[in-house]
């Protein structure tokens, strides 16, 4: 949490320091960052919490195994895409960007991203070992040190670029800071494992990654698509300054609701598992009440007060309320479709937790590739939020159906 009210911090920094047009480069340059986030990391992070967790006792050559398998991996994706930033500058700039002259954001950018795949790895390390304190203090003191970062960056050198160099100083802080107890406590189970037994784990990017991987990736691209149609319109960078911005505001909210189901998930599926679904229907009931009430009475609170917020990024966002609150409702039907992803991610119903999110996103690049030229950023909010309220409608047919059939008679041969 101290994490993203430092974040939501750094967006107000960053915005008066580099001006609206250049914040949407920078909201256009991160959402294509969490774009290629899936292919770079393989969603490995998930694999390591569960491998280690499970088999640095019984099998510490197997745990060590999927770690070397995620540094080497890892490191070999976000390698190449840097790669490809660095020997084609100019036409990355102008395919991310419409136009020359960005080739060292989208290197930065490249950089950024190996820095994040490298820092998430280790943190899933620390979970799987149980070491939470260490991530806690490794994670507000790099936020906190990022923040301060950016203040002098605002004083000398306020810039797209050197906002970006600041980050990659901050990022490399937040990798080490990590990556060395993570290091330390799995160095044994490595020290066990090696090249060939790393390989004989590629399975598990079928068994865990795929699932979660194409489900991040589907999400990723059918919100990306609207971005960069959008950047390429008239005023359209100055859209997407205040449509990143009502996403950072939504973070915290995401941050609690994450903080949340990590507590609730293992309880749910054990519920399901010993006391049976009426007792777990009660859990997710009051975890989805518990939810719902946080995400309505924070965007009420703060679509009241858009004004108020939208004036510490700068003049240009003053005015702005409507299109800000837009993309910040939105929240609540986010809200609600995840609360019931845990439900079904906890009853191990992995593939239908990806097939409820098809239609947002053929919603989204459909509505966005239709209209073109004629999409703006009213357009895209409510496109946006069309795609989540059917998929609001279609998660809650599915986690009924499931309800309704688990909890039906069984045969005597199925008893």
């Amino acid at each position: 949490m101290v994490e993203r009210v430092v974040a939501l911090g750094q967006t107000v920094l960053i915005a008066r320091s580099i001006g609206m047009d250049e914040y949407g480069h920078y909201a256009l340059l991160f959402a294509s960052i969490g774009l290629l986030t899936p292919i770079a990391s393989l969603q490995l992070p998930f694999a390591i919490v569960v491998f280690v967790s499970r088999y640095a006792e019984r099998d510490p050559a197997r745990a060590g195994a999927v770690v070397l398998l995620g540094e080497r991996l890892t490191l070999l994706t976000s390698g190449t895409i840097i790669a490809i930033c660095a020997l084609m500058p100019g036409s990355v700039s102008v395919w991310l960007f419409g136009h020359g002259g960005y080739g060292l954001t989208a290197l930065l950018g490249a950089v950024l991203l190996l820095l994040s795949t490298q820092s998430g790895l280790y943190d899933s390390v620390l979970q799987a070992r149980e070491e939470f304190r260490i991530l806690a203090i490794a994670r507000t003191v790099t936020a906190l040190l990022m923040l301060a970062l950016l203040v002098v960056t605002m004083r000398y050198n306020p810039t797209l670029q050197g906002v970006l160099m600041a980050l990659v100083a901050g990022g490399v802080v937040r990798v080490l800071s990590v990556a060395l107890p993570a290091r330390k406590r799995v160095r044994a189970l490595i020290q066990l494992s090696s090249a060939a037994e790393a390989r004989r784990q590629l399975p598990i990017i079928i068994q865990f990654s795929l699932p979660s991987g194409a489900l991040s990736l589907l999400m990723s691209y059918a919100t990306w698509i609207g971005s960069y149609i959008l950047s390429r319109h008239h005023a359209g960078f100055r859209d997407l300054a205040i449509i990143n911005t009502a996403v950072q505001w939504r973070g915290p909210i995401l941050i609690i609701m994450t903080a949340l189901s990590s507590a609730l998930l293992p309880m749910l599926g054990r519920t399901m598992e010993m006391e049976g679904l009426a007792r777990a229907g009660r859990l997710q009931t009051l975890n989805m009440v518990l939810n719902m009430g946080i995400s309505i009475i924070f965007c009420i609170v703060t679509i009241a007060g858009a004004d108020l917020i939208l004036g510490l990024y700068g003049p240009g966002f003053r005015g702005q309320g409507h299109l800000f609150g837009l993309f910040l409702i939105a929240l609540v039907p986010t809200v609600y479709c995840n609360v019931n992803q845990q439900y079904l991610v906890a009853a191990g119903r992995m593939w239908s937790q990806l097939l409820v999110y098809v239609p947002f996103g053929i919603i989204n690049m459909a509505g966005a590739l239709w209209l073109g030229e004629n999409l703006n950023g009213a357009t895209l909010g409510y496109i946006q939020l069309a795609a989540w309220l059917t998929t609001a409608v279609i998660v809650t047919l599915i986690v009924r159906a499931h309800s309704a059939s688990a909890s039906s008679p069984k045969s005597a041969d199925d008893r």
